[in-house]
């Protein structure tokens, strides 16, 4: 099964409500292709000559997918902007932003085996009525994509030189090849602070390496000059990641082995459950496991339990979770879903995949709350229609994941 092999192929519509008051804050619709959020709203910026921090969005939208989602800026001007590869459309000023409310997808299932494609429509009103556990998919994880460590666990282990190793000089496959060029340089440079700054690209780089340069052995000062949503990007990226191991175990713990499958991801494997059992279904649609952070106390003692044991496995006790300091970001605790339930999951109808000759490609749409991944479902979609394919692990190949 592979996705995102066309723009087109991967459709997301933010649902958001819109405050009927009036007032001075512009909203604006943005359709894009080709394009991070991020990069979006730089050249909206450049549009409008205002700086971007004052563009406001509600969440980020992949770049390999044709994507809608709302931004609004306090005192904005009331036009619209057409560009390369985005569209952005004034639609009115109010008092309050937009609230997001959760995504629509239209996803383009490709090269699926024809017999698998017959159980589409099955496995889809399966994983309507049992939901999926909602782990944070791949996209979450894209700061860790060098293999070699999650920066904010860095961070939490007060290793400030490693954590700024592994933020400017951890080369990935997935980097562009002028930022590879760049971090492999400050990897074989480091320590040779002037000779980074000669090798910098941003003004990011150019001021840790510089500032590195005037005042060497403070790494903690040097990370700081990092934006800070970035940091925050990297803590959470961690947290997310803890949350997945901790939903895995949970799963193994309350489940038998027969209900239980497995995909890869970029952290590893996910384990999805084929049903729900009749006894656990009704706690389990409320269920709620937190983000663990400083001060959370699991009050569920199996959650309990493998929270213990995954900070265990990482060599971290909860004391690490506490602020590092001034102007480094910190993890908040909060509650989320165990389950995530698609809503209107439609699949539509096999037919011939004019990019594979012999294979199927049928086409799926649902919507999800905010801060569900559509790809999750996708892998237990893929589970479900291959089980008893011998050495199947829920394979789902994204292009350019």
């Amino acid at each position: 099964m592979k996705i995102k092999l066309r723009p087109e192929d991967f459709v997301v519509e933010e649902l958001a409500a819109l405050p009927a008051q009036p007032g001075q804050i512009a909203i604006y619709t943005l359709e894009k292709s080709g394009l991070t959020t991020l990069d979006a709203i730089a050249a909206v910026a450049r549009a409008f000559d205002i700086p971007r921090k004052v563009v406001r969005h509600a969440g980020l939208k992949d770049r390999h997918a044709q994507t809608t989602q709302h931004l609004w800026i306090e005192r904005g001007p009331e036009r619209s902007i057409e560009e390369k590869g985005l569209a952005l459309k004034f639609l009115r000023k109010s008092a309050l932003p937009p609230e997001p409310r959760g995504n629509r997808f239209r996803i383009v299932l490709r090269d699926l085996d024809p017999v698998e494609a017959t159980r589409l429509a099955g496995a889809a009103a399966s994983v309507a009525a049992d939901g999926v556990p909602n782990y944070f998919d791949s996209q979450r994880f894209g700061s860790a994509r060098h293999g070699e460590g999650f920066v904010g666990k860095k961070v939490l282990l007060r290793n400030w030189e490693e954590a700024l190793k592994l933020a400017l000089a951890k080369p990935s496959e997935f980097d562009t090849e002028s930022r590879q060029k760049r971090m492999g340089a400050f990897k074989r440079h480091w320590g040779q602070w002037e000779s980074c700054v000669e090798k910098a690209g941003t003004r990011t780089e150019a001021h840790v390496f510089g500032y590195l340069a005037r005042r060497r052995g403070d790494f903690s000062g040097a990370l700081k000059l990092i934006e800070r949503p970035l940091l925050a990007m990297y803590m959470h990226a961690y947290q997310s990641w803890l949350w997945n191991e901790a939903v895995g175990r949970f799963l193994r713990k309350s489940l038998t082995s027969d209900v239980l499958m497995a995909a890869r991801y970029l952290g590893g494997y996910l384990w999805f459950h084929r049903f729900v059992p009749a006894d656990l279904i009704n706690r389990w649609r409320t269920m709620t496991i937190p983000l663990f952070a400083y001060r959370t106390h699991c009050t569920d003692p199996v959650v309990a339990e493998v929270y213990s044991e995954v900070l265990r496995a990482e060599k971290l006790e909860q004391m690490d979770f506490k602020p590092a300091g001034h102007n480094l970001p910190y993890l908040k605790g909060e509650e989320r879903a165990l389950l995530l339930f698609p809503e209107k999951l439609v699949a539509g109808e096999p037919e011939a995949d004019e990019m594979h000759p012999g294979r199927k490609k049928a086409s799926l749409a649902f919507e999800l709350r905010r801060g569900g991944y559509a790809t999750l479902v996708v892998k237990k979609l893929r589970l479900l229609i291959s089980e008893g394919k011998e050495g199947d692990v829920g394979g789902v190949e994204i292009a350019d994941e």
